[in-house]
């Protein structure tokens, strides 16, 4: 008699499983096709190759203006260093995990007058085990996105 109670509680055990991995498989998002999330995988290829000219294009206009071209190469430098020197140039592996609404800091509200603001959440690795979650911010400035920043 209880031989049947234990097959149906594993028979329930079961189909709950496969329900949650089914719902868990159906609520992830694909954010390929998005094109802040493409131009965030793009900003890993513009620090790889060090494109300055590339770099600053994705800033707002008045960005060069505010902190110099000086400041723009050194921090563009030191982001191709430690892109190179954690992936060699060439992750095995970028997973955008999410785009999400993001908060508009009071100065890049005055200064550039950023209306609202998005986080493309990545997960980039190579095969010599390093790897990192990190996020590239984009502001929306009257119909147009420009990048902000990209953690590494």
């Amino acid at each position: 008699m209880n031989i049947p109670w234990m097959a149906l509680a594993l028979m329930g055990t079961l189909a709950v499983t496969l329900i949650s991995t089914d719902l868990q498989a159906s609520t992830e998002q694909n954010f390929s096709d998005d094109p802040l999330a493409q131009r965030c995988i793009k900003m890993l290829d513009i620090y790889a190759a060090e494109d300055f000219d590339a770099y600053v294009a994705e800033f707002p206009e008045p960005w060069l203006g505010i902190f110099g071209e000086k400041t723009l190469r050194k921090q563009l430098a030191d982001r191709h260093g430690k892109y190179v020197k954690e992936y060699q140039a060439q992750p095995d592996t970028i997973k955008i995990k999410a785009v999400t609404p993001a908060k508009v800091a009071k100065i890049e509200q005055e200064k550039l007058g950023a209306l609202e603001a998005k986080e493309i959440d990545l997960y980039i690795a190579n095969n010599k085990g390093n790897s990192s979650a990190t996020a590239c911010k984009y502001l929306r400035i009257g119909d147009s996105w420009y990048f902000r920043s990209l953690r590494l």
